[in-house]
């Protein structure tokens, strides 16, 4: 179910699982660049920051790159579909670092080529 349909926990679960997508990505070259800052304070915003998430995301910059460990945390295809794309959203596609990162998390997934390749398809006619 797509996170527009989720209602309550459920959304907010999912949105901290996109969050933490986009943490992952961002992070997957060594660094945060300014038009990743700009993102997940946008997504940071959105999910209505309070001292409970401060921390939580405080805890995601600092915690190890897993793409099984994200991966886990989606509970449908749906899930895994949209943490793929706002994955592929932050990353520079041209950075190996941050490739490298995608495939590794696509992989973990389980996504099938054609499904990885429509999302990045997505994200390029965005």
């Amino acid at each position: 179910m797509p996170i527009e349909d989720l209602q309550g926990q459920a959304q907010e679960r999912r949105g901290q699982e996109i969050l933490q997508a986009m943490i992952m990505a961002a992070r997957a070259d060594g660094h945060i660049d300014a038009k990743e800052r700009v993102r997940l304070t946008q997504e940071i915003e959105a999910l209505g920051s309070d001292d409970e998430l401060h921390t939580w995301i405080e805890r995601q910059f600092e915690a190890p790159l897993d793409a099984q460990a994200l991966a886990q945390t989606a509970d449908s295809p749906q899930a895994a579909r949209e943490i793929y794309l706002v994955s592929a959203i932050i990353v520079d596609d041209q950075n190996p670092m941050e490739r490298a990162w995608l495939d590794q998390l696509a992989g973990a997934l389980g996504l099938p080529s054609e499904v990885k390749k429509a999302l990045e398809r997505q994200v390029e006619n965005q």
